[in-house]
């Protein structure tokens, strides 16, 4: 085979490749040389198991049983404990097994201390000093697994060393690497923690201490096909494991509504990532985009059939896999701990009568599909390291290699290295198994401008320029918003997700660009609305702002759950739109 790229897409990538990378080697050794002397707590996890978390997940394995988990994002850290406690009570009030608990605090834990300042605060509690850590770890039983806003963010080596002292054998989500970090441009200094961090994991290898991956918050979330994350968490793999010598797991799991994909997926992960000493798999997430909005009940026939699914293949294949409940309210609501409890209650209790099912069961359609899975991704994971290559990334060097791929828009990684473009010379890609996340995005996107065609706003938005952006990572619904102003004729500047206050301004500003509609999911609506009114004041411009998606915040420090802050943010006068029709009549009002 020849080159893989043209000219015009290896100048592309060639662009985005930085300057001033320190030497890499030196900033891991600095890490690794923390590590070693890291002091790791003992967690009472261990002490009534007799094992760390990891031991006990390889036990389950070799007995084909699903490791349960459940999801804590509370609103202070003495809640946080106070779940634990729940948690261990459940367990022995019902004998069911709740062995871990994946924590969920603010976004700004992943944020150094210096550069905090000003930053909108979202949902989940606040972790600061090393006692906050070690108090989770110690609450109860329940071993709390600590990774959203660790390791991958720009705070790493803060919060790596006081994640593994606490006793959490998996820290970070390493593939959020990609997310954009308030207060922290400077991509090279990010990455260059990250590396550090990773030195410090690799110092414990033999404490079998783990960098978890979650493709769904990051790449994985855009791609087209499922096989593609796959061959993203490879890349993962191969700067973690192959690069800084650590050990790595993969998680993911909202990527579709097609359990068999799942299953295959999951089942292809497990062979490529899996060790002889611990399982390739951190954890399972259910499918959360059929979840209702309304009439939230009804979400419980979603995710029991899935588990049970789920605990079927885990009796056959015998992966070390644990899964990690979502309760029927996630969709609408920060779940409360006895939500939690009833949900993973609910998938528990399904193992029950797994057994009546084992003999109706035929793998053969899910191994194909698995074995079809790790060959695509290990070709388009090599695709990728010869791409690069190509184009002058050293990807040999982990900070620059990360850097580049942060930068590279996600659906052209997709395009330039998928094996139905490079291989068979598609135009566009023929996915493997197509990814539900984008597909229904692509499907709402449809259904909107069908609905809206024949109405006045296609006349109404002709050439009406706008900056649309999303505040976090949900980009759904900004994309779908984009889509339908765009095919209405409106001049639209997309924005993508993650951007600050700041840097949605500076794009409008750059455009000449006066409406601006932003989205916004992660409880920091207020704090984001004060913050853009007050920083547009300074700029002396006369913005339209129109804000839109769950518009939440903790109004009060003590508060337990966030509360609707509509009302709040139209007194700072922000528009707020509840849907695609109801933004598009009042962009559309002079």
């Amino acid at each position: 085979m020849g080159k893989l790229l043209n000219k015009a897409n290896r100048d592309y990538i060639a662009s985005l490749i930085p300057e001033n990378i320190p030497d890499w080697k030196k900033v891991w050794q600095e890490g690794y040389e923390i590590g070693k002397n890291l002091k790791i707590k003992t967690i009472p996890f261990e002490k009534k198991y007799g094992m760390k978390p990891v031991d006990y997940r390889m036990k389950l394995k070799e007995k084909g049983e699903m490791c349960w988990k459940i999801n804590t994002g509370l609103s202070s850290v003495e809640e946080q404990v106070a779940a634990m406690k729940e948690a261990e009570k459940f367990n022995e009030e019902t004998g069911l097994n709740i062995s871990m608990a994946h924590q969920l605090p603010q976004n700004i834990t992943g944020v150094p201390k210096d550069k905090r300042e000003g930053l909108p605060i979202s949902l989940g509690f606040m972790l600061n000093e090393p006692e906050d850590w070690e108090a989770i770890t110690m609450a109860s039983s329940v071993s709390p697994i600590f990774a959203d806003n660790h390791l991958g963010w720009p705070n790493a080596v803060e919060t790596t060393i006081n994640s593994v002292q606490a006793g959490s054998q998996w820290t970070g989500l390493f593939s959020t690497y990609v997310q954009v970090a308030p207060g922290c441009p400077d991509e090279v200094w990010n990455m260059t923690e990250n590396v550090k961090a990773l030195g410090i994991v690799a110092s414990r290898y033999d404490d079998k201490i783990i960098v978890n991956g979650q493709s769904d918050d990051s790449y994985g979330a855009y791609f087209n096909d499922l096989a593609t994350s796959l061959a993203w968490a490879r890349m993962d793999r191969y700067i973690v494991c192959d690069l800084c010598g650590a050990r790595y797991s993969y998680s993911f799991g909202n990527f579709t509504q097609n359990i068999m994909h799942k299953t295959a997926l999951w089942l292809a992960a497990s062979e490529v990532f899996s060790k002889e000493d611990q399982p390739g798999i951190g954890f399972i997430y259910p499918d959360t985009i059929s979840h209702w909005d309304h009439h939230v009940q009804a979400n419980y026939g979603f995710q029991i059939p899935e588990v049970l699914l789920l605990i079927l293949a885990e009796k056959h294949f015998k992966t070390g896999c644990s899964f990690l409940s979502v309760p029927i309210t996630e969709k609408v609501a920060i779940p409360t701990v006895p939500e939690m409890l009833d949900m993973t209650g609910a998938c528990q209790r399904a193992q029950e009568v797994a057994y009546y099912w084992e003999p109706l069961m035929n793998w053969d359609p899910i191994e194909k599909l698995r074995d079809q899975t790790i060959e695509l991704s290990d070709r388009m994971f090599h695709y990728m390291l010869d791409g690069l290559a190509e184009a002058g990334v050293d990807i040999t060097n982990p900070i620059e290699l990360m850097v580049v791929l942060k930068a590279i828009d996600p659906f052209t990684l997709e395009k330039l290295f998928h094996p139905s473009i490079v291989e068979d010379g598609n135009e566009t890609i023929v996915p493997l198994m197509p990814a539900a996340l984008w597909n229904a995005t692509q499907n709402e996107l449809a259904n909107q401008i069908n609905l809206l065609k024949d109405t006045k706003y296609p006349a109404l938005l002709k050439d009406h320029r706008i900056c649309v952006a999303s505040a976090d990572v949900h980009f759904a619904g900004a994309a779908v918003l984009v889509g339908v102003m765009k095919e209405f004729g409106a001049d639209v500047i997309d924005g993508g997700n993650q951007l600050e206050a700041i840097d949605v301004l500076d794009l409008a500003d750059e455009n000449n660009i006066t409406d601006i509609c932003v989205s916004l999911h992660n409880g920091q609506a207020l704090p984001y609305a004060k913050l853009i009114v007050k920083l547009a004041a300074e700029r002396g411009r006369k913005y339209r702002f129109f804000f839109g998606g769950v518009l939440q915040s903790f109004l009060n420090e003590d508060d337990d759950v966030p509360s609707d802050v509509t009302k709040e943010i139209q007194e700072l006068g922000i528009t707020t739109v509840t849907t695609v029709e109801d933004l598009l009549d009042k962009i559309t009002q002079q």
